[in-house]
């Protein structure tokens, strides 16, 4: 399956990174972020990022919009390489449903379950 991949942590050069993995098949879109009164999901905020900066912006088919730092790359991921998170941090966030280790880890996102907007 195809995945947008976003930049959460780490250092320009790729290396020890922490990156976001949201499916393209439920994306419509992806626009520039804007800032205005509509009702986005902030990845940042939502992560509690220190840097909340945003410069893209996913319209999800379920008609939720994620604001990210920036899309870096869209990747091929096999589903059978997708792990399961451990308990503990699968409850703490539960709108990720599983990790996926290659180069750097890219914590594959459940739009399903994300709530309905971050402060």
């Amino acid at each position: 399956m195809k995945y947008f991949i976003s930049t959460l942590l780490g250092s320009d050069s790729g290396t020890g990174n922490c990156l976001l993995g949201i499916p393209s098949e439920s994306t419509e879109r992806i626009i520039q972020a804007e800032q205005n009164d509509e009702v986005f999901i902030s990845i940042p905020a939502l992560l509690k990022l220190k840097d909340k900066t945003t410069h893209h912006a996913l319209v999800l088919k379920s008609k939720k919009v994620l604001l990210l730092p920036k899309i870096d790359v869209e990747l091929e991921i096999p589903e059978e390489e997708i792990q399961v998170l451990p308990k503990t941090v699968a409850e703490l966030f539960n709108y990720f449903r599983g990790v996926y280790l290659g180069q750097s880890m890219i914590l594959i996102l459940d739009p399903e379950k994300l709530p309905e907007h971050s402060e």
